[in-house]
Formats: structure tokens, sequence, C-alpha cells
């Protein structure tokens, strides 16, 4: 099982990233906002790995730039009914911490701008996570929901640089995709949107 790669930056997409280690290129899928951190291609980056075996004879790698995230994204798999997509389109749209808050104030309505994340799904992941959460004494009962540290379009300008994107075309592409940001977006689909208008 691969639980950790260091290698250098290969394509970065929107739907991952080739991490090359040493002439073997491994596809790993994470979420945007870490993508949105990873260096230019050719530069270094350290993966920490969840491998996944959907079938026989394949193999998928989610990759993350810290532990933390990791240890939720597998917390997350392990609720009924969210698989690895979904939890990477959660932990595309607001980080762990955040994620916690959420969930100990039973906010279902932010889980569920996530990609796949509905009304059911949502409030499975509020009742079975707050209980682990709770469990390995990561958070306590009544905790409020944090302030985001970063803004919507913040995140946005940084993922699309990130990318490789010029100042005139990202301005373009916020200017026009501004709308879905006052309706509460998700930044994966903000950055899918803007990406038309580049």
């Amino acid at each position: 099982m691969i639980r950790y790669l260091r290698g250098r930056v290969r394509d970065k997409s929107l739907a991952g990233v080739i991490i090359d280690t040493g002439g073997v290129g491994y596809f790993v899928t994470m979420p945007l906002t870490d993508i949105a951190q990873l260096p230019d291609d050719g530069g270094e980056a350290e993966v920490h790995v969840h491998t996944n075996l959907p079938r026989e004879g394949s193999i998928e790698l989610f990759g993350f730039l810290s532990t933390k995230t990791l240890d939720m994204f597998e917390r997350l798999i392990s609720i009924s009914g969210v698989g690895p997509r979904s939890a990477i389109g959660i932990l595309s749209g607001i980080d762990v911490d955040d994620l916690v808050a959420a969930v100990m104030a039973g906010d279902e309505k932010r889980l569920q701008k996530a990609p796949g994340v509905g009304k059911k799904t949502a409030a499975r992941i509020v009742l079975e996570l707050r209980d682990k959460l709770e469990k390995e004494g990561l958070a306590k009962k009544g905790q409020a929901v944090l302030p985001v540290a970063r803004g919507p379009l913040s995140d946005l300008e940084s993922a699309l640089a990130n990318l490789g994107y010029r100042a005139p075309q990202i301005e373009r592409a916020i200017a026009a995709v501004r709308p879905l940001v006052e309706q509460g977006a998700p930044l994966e689909q903000l950055v899918r949107e803007s990406l038309s208008h580049v």
C-alpha cells in the first residue's frame, strides 16, 4: 500500500497531479485547495496518500499535503454513503478546522455545498462524524462554527494562479463567476466555471 510520495510535480490539473518519483509517475487525486498549494511543474512535493482498491486490478491514489487532512478524509470515507470522490469534494470546499466546527454545530447546509452531498448524506456526516470527533477528543459538544480564514475569491484567485493563469485572465474569470460566489458556490464549482472565461 502506498502511503507517501515525494517527487517532482508533473501535469497539475483540476483532477489531480502526477508525482514523478525517480522516473515513475503516480497520478494522485487531491482536493483543489491542496492542488492550489503545489509548486509549478518541476517543483518538489511531499504528498500523504490513501490507497484505494475499488476493484480487482485497479488502484486509485488520493493525496494530501498534511496528515491532518488525510486523517479527515479517512474519517469521511468510513461513513456510509460517502465515497472517496465525495470526500475529496468536501475537502475541496472546506478546510479541516471549519469542517470540524460545522459538524459540531450541526451545520448541514454548509456540507451540502460540496458536490454530491445531499441532505441525507449531510445529516449522516454530522451524526457519525460528530461521534467520531468526540470519541477522539478532537472537538467538544456545542463548538461554534469557526470563521473561514480566507474568502472564496481569494481562494479562487490562488487556485487559478497555481494552474498557471496570468493576472488579466484571472481577473476576467473572477468577474464572470462573481454571481456564483455571492450564491455561496463551493470552490470546486467556482474553479470549473471560471476556466471557461480565462
